[in-house]
């Protein structure tokens, strides 16, 4: 499952949303009307929740370039997509210079926007590949498949044996034995391996900061982040940054 937010304005801009969010089976989708929510709301919401997208329907405005540039500079990996029938050039080249590189505007918008939600959820960074463990996600059963999506659409800070548990109502000792069956590693072992995966992804795909990597993989401080990572790739991440031309 992959999580939406809506910023709209008008009900006239959710219809013509709707058919394109009608396609994404199994999402969850939230709504911000501006008229109610601020974009403070909005942040409360994407500190709280793991959110995958969110899709301002809004007018253009300079205001509205503020308030999405405001939400890319503190969540990078939110993907922010403006949608509307129209907008001129100019507008556009605010839009990218504020981090928006995804518009979908003219007759062919809703088509458009609904390939490319599909291309961006194929390729979202939390996806676990199979060729990182031995197992096949066809030959799972039905809570080994449950877990991995638990993994790929929660917040970090509730990867543990304890929430993922919970989750499946069962006792921890339980869960690390079925978890164990099912991926053929234990809990400890899969997650650093699917930790130190996602810290490539972040520092060399993406070309996150350090900063805001130590963030988005729950580490208390920049510190305590610079000493695991030296500590599984034998280098300091400034040693492995230096020619990706990356600093705080």
């Amino acid at each position: 499952m992959s999580a939406l937010i809506v910023y709209y304005e008008h009900q006239e801009e959710l219809d013509d949303l709707s058919m394109v969010l009608r396609g994404q089976n199994g999402w969850d989708f939230q709504y911000f009307d501006s008229g109610q929510f601020s974009v403070n709301d909005i942040t409360t919401q994407l500190i709280d929740e793991e959110i995958n997208f969110l899709i301002c329907t809004k007018v253009f405005s300079s205001k509205i370039v503020m308030d999405l540039c405001q939400l890319y500079e503190r969540f990078p990996l939110l993907t922010i997509i403006y949608f509307n029938p129209v907008l001129k050039d100019g507008e556009f080249a605010e839009l990218y210079k504020a981090g928006i590189k995804y518009c979908f505007v003219g007759e062919q918008r809703q088509n458009n926007l609904n390939i490319a939600l599909k291309k961006l959820f194929a390729e979202r960074w939390k996806k676990i590949p199979e060729e990182l463990f031995d197992y096949d996600y066809e030959l799972l059963p039905s809570r080994g498949k449950r877990i991995l999506r638990y993994i790929e659409n929660t917040p970090i800070k509730l990867f543990t044996t304890e929430h993922i548990a919970k989750y499946l109502r069962m006792s921890q000792s339980h869960f690390r034995k079925e978890f164990k069956s099912y991926f053929g590693v234990n809990f400890r072992q899969f997650k650093q391996t699917l930790l130190c995966h996602y810290e490539d992804i972040l520092l060399f795909e993406r070309n996150l900061k350090p900063r805001n990597v130590f963030q988005v993989l729950d580490y208390k401080n920049l510190s305590a982040f610079s000493r695991s990572f030296k500590t599984r790739h034998g280098k300091s991440w400034q040693v492995l940054t230096r020619n990706n031309n990356l600093s705080l």
